[in-house]
């Protein structure tokens, strides 16, 4: 069976391919992007995001994703790509072959990928300490608990929230 050559949609490089543990892509040897199978980046974000079988469904919504021309060609030289944006952060851009549904994906866009998961996991963490110091905070009405046990682990619990919320206020949506 023979393999397709992939080109650099960007530079036309003949694209090299990477198998890692638990994905493959090919990259642009000249750092353009990354050409991700169908399938394979969405699984990456979700095991990033820890989103478990959360459906990203990067094809086929158009309520989250805009999708429009673009003069970019596939890698296999045959299509052209579409820019595909999220509605919520349009930003960050990818490309797609909406025939083999791979996803073409610029360098500088991966860091904003990665850098947009690690902020919603910060917001995410504030309500997992706000919970952490509600509870310890309610065990105030548990006669059983010794007092200097509780109010420990609850100034522990309000300091670790405190430093979360402060990590997290440019991100957290007002």
């Amino acid at each position: 069976m023979e393999e397709t050559v992939l080109h650099c949609p960007e530079c036309q490089a003949e694209l090299t391919h990477r198998k890692h543990k638990i994905f493959h892509s090919w990259e642009c040897p000249e750092g353009h992007g990354t050409l991700y199978p169908k399938g394979e980046l969405e699984q990456i974000l979700k095991a990033l995001a820890h989103l478990g079988d959360v459906d990203i469904r990067i094809w086929g919504d158009e309520e989250r994703y805009s999708v429009s021309k673009s003069t970019l060609m596939s890698p296999d030289g045959f299509r052209p790509l579409v820019e595909i944006r999220d509605r919520e952060h349009p930003n960050i851009m990818v490309y797609g072959d909406t025939e083999t549904q791979s996803l073409w994906v610029h360098s500088g866009e991966e860091e904003k990928i990665l850098e947009l998961i690690e902020k919603e996991a910060e917001v995410d963490s504030v309500s997992t300490y706000v919970k952490l110091a509600a509870l310890q905070a309610a065990k105030i009405f548990d006669d059983g608990e010794p007092v200097r046990d509780w109010a420990g682990r609850m100034l522990l619990a309000m300091k670790l929230l405190g430093e979360r919320v402060m990590r997290s206020l440019p991100y957290i949506p007002f």
